[in-house]
């Protein structure tokens, strides 16, 4: 029995070592494999979903902007049939000195009539913009301030991107952040004949509903625990992704500011809307996407090689050991004076079918020589 389980342990040493060795380096690869996998996951994830959230702000400013084109030719209508524009004199509204404008005879500061019935008809906000110094100037408006007040005596942002385009008799169409609220709006210069820079403007937007878009940023998640955010043009978060082992705002922000070693971060402009949308993921997502992997194929490694030792054990009994067995029986009988037996295994074609034949002749001959010696006793 000793001897049978040496020889099975010596065959199936080899065995073991090649299969272990098979196994670490199928490991090693398919890892390697998985991480790229994890890299090429996060960023299809990501590409996917903000694909989906570029097409979303495009189809909301190209629907929101045909809006506000209408209601830019409704103002610039009423206002012409009221007359041409000009310049008046000193009003104050909202604790601010300002420039009138008239439409003919009539006083526009003060005046709500003509944005409250473009309005009224058009919904949205409506602004009369009066240049006063170097700034412009809401002297008519149905814009609101936090407290419900009209924004009449606020000036029109000196460093925004509107007033460079007015200043050049240009009209702007975009989204812009009027007192701290995104809204898809117009912009148009009123003119005094052909007087360079503009005596105001014409303004229409739309408060944009970010409902939907907060609904599915909210939603979103790249790998177990990455985010995606969107920030505004002064660099303040406005939605974000919730959820279970996503970090806090506070942390986005400090992320995307700092860019750190442990995180991937990229970030793509939203076109029209000034916008900034930004993924991360951290790399010990991918770290454990590998380690799961590596873990799930060390396992199926091991199980193929349970399965293949056994296989190779029940092979080296039926076809080595179990035909040793009973030569050994065979030869210890010999050396007993036995050798009324078979030996099946002298039919075999390999050694084992070799030593049979050999302990074969061997036992005739010990057959032989008991028989003479039979006889001459």
């Amino acid at each position: 029995m000793k001897l049978q389980e040496s020889l099975r342990v010596r065959l199936l040493l080899p065995v073991l070592a090649l299969v272990i060795v098979v196994v670490v380096a199928l490991t090693a690869v398919l890892a390697s494999i998985a991480a790229n996998n994890a890299h090429d996951e996060a960023e299809h994830s990501i590409k996917q979903q903000t694909s989906a959230l570029q097409s979303l702000f495009a189809v909301t400013r190209s629907i929101m902007i045909e809006r506000v084109q209408s209601s830019m030719r409704l103002l610039r209508q009423q206002a012409a049939a009221m007359g041409p524009a000009g310049s008046g004199g000193p009003v104050e509204l909202g604790g601010r000195t300002a420039t009138n404008l008239l439409f003919g005879a009539r006083e526009v500061g003060g005046n709500n009539t003509l944005v409250d019935n473009v309005t009224d008809t058009m919904q949205g906000t409506a602004t009369i913009f009066s240049r006063t110094g170097d700034d412009y100037v809401r002297i008519s408006t149905n814009v609101k301030k936090d407290d419900g007040s009209r924004a009449v005596g606020t000036v029109l942002d000196p460093k925004g991107k509107v007033i460079g385009r007015i200043q050049q008799g240009e009209s702007f169409y975009g989204v812009v952040d009027i007192l701290g609220t995104p809204y898809v709006t117009g912009y148009e210069p009123i003119l005094a004949g052909n007087a360079r820079p503009p005596i105001g403007i014409f303004y229409v937007g739309y408060k944009t509903d970010m409902a939907e878009l907060d609904a599915v940023v909210s939603s979103s998640r790249v790998l177990d625990s990455g985010f995606i955010a969107l920030f505004d043009s002064k660099g303040t978060l406005r939605f974000s992704s919730k959820g279970e082992g996503i970090v806090s705002a506070e942390d986005m922000a400090q992320i995307v500011k700092l860019h750190p070693d442990d995180w991937v971060v990229s970030s793509e402009e939203v076109p029209g809307w000034g916008f900034t949308l930004v993924s991360a993921y951290p790399k010990r997502d991918v770290n454990a996407v590998i380690v799961r992997q590596s873990l799930w194929i060390a396992g199926l490694g091991l199980i193929v090689c349970v399965v293949l030792l056994s296989l190779q054990s029940m092979l080296i009994w039926k076809r080595v050991l179990s035909p040793v067995q009973r030569l050994t029986k065979v030869a210890e009988e010999l050396s007993l004076g036995r050798w009324e037996h078979s030996i099946a295994e002298v039919d075999l074609k390999d050694e084992i079918g070799t030593l049979a034949r050999a302990i074969a002749r061997l036992s005739n001959s010990v057959r032989l020589a008991m028989e003479r010696l039979a006889k001459r006793s």
